[in-house]
């Protein structure tokens, strides 16, 4: 596997990268795009994932922090993740990890996961840092596992009221979530 992740920069998003975020959150989650990756959520929900106008109110709201990510030399947005963390919690939640498909196993996914990581150490005084999946991505839970981080046993159902976009394929789909201690954190790097 060839590892360009080394190439990649980064800045926080604004509100005027809405679009950008847009197209590429939504390609590379579901949607016939997403089918060039390893990985994608067509088979739990339709497209769209998210909208210009959903980033742009999360951005907004000073809650969220989006990393972009771009090719050192040509510029071109390759990733992005979403940060959220509340003032005096001891967790920083990550979601939205986006690769272009086109560029995924590539190493991108492992990087942009390790920048947002160290952002969180290095800017909130968290002890875990969690993410939430469908339990019936298995190759995406597997990646998390690899990557240090550990199921909680805490599931729920999906809620559908969340789903203002596209819909579920399936009646009930399954959330879990991971956490990674932020000591394993301080070992492994």
């Amino acid at each position: 596997m060839m590892n360009i992740s080394d190439s990649l920069i980064y800045r926080i998003a604004t509100t005027s990268d809405c679009d950008s975020l847009n197209v590429l959150i939504n390609s590379s989650y579901c949607g016939e795009l997403s089918h060039q990756g390893w990985t994608n959520a067509d088979e739990l929900i339709l497209p769209p994932r998210t909208t210009a106008d959903t980033l742009f109110s999360m951005i907004d709201s000073g809650n969220y922090v989006f990393l972009m990510f771009f090719g050192e030399k040509d510029q071109i947005l390759k990733g992005c993740v979403h940060l959220f963390h509340e003032a005096g919690s001891k967790i920083a939640e990550i979601g939205m990890l986006a690769v272009r498909p086109d560029l995924q196993a590539r190493g991108y996914g492992k990087f942009i996961l390790s920048i947002a990581e160290n952002y969180a150490v290095n800017n909130w005084n968290v002890e875990y840092i969690e993410l939430k999946t469908f339990i019936d991505r298995y190759e995406l839970t597997a990646y998390y596992i690899r990557r240090g981080y550990i199921d909680t046993g805490r599931r729920h159902l999906f809620p559908k009221e969340k789903m203002k976009l596209g819909t579920t394929q399936r009646d009930e789909l399954e959330v879990c979530t991971m956490k990674f201690p932020v000591n394993l954190y301080a070992e492994l790097f």
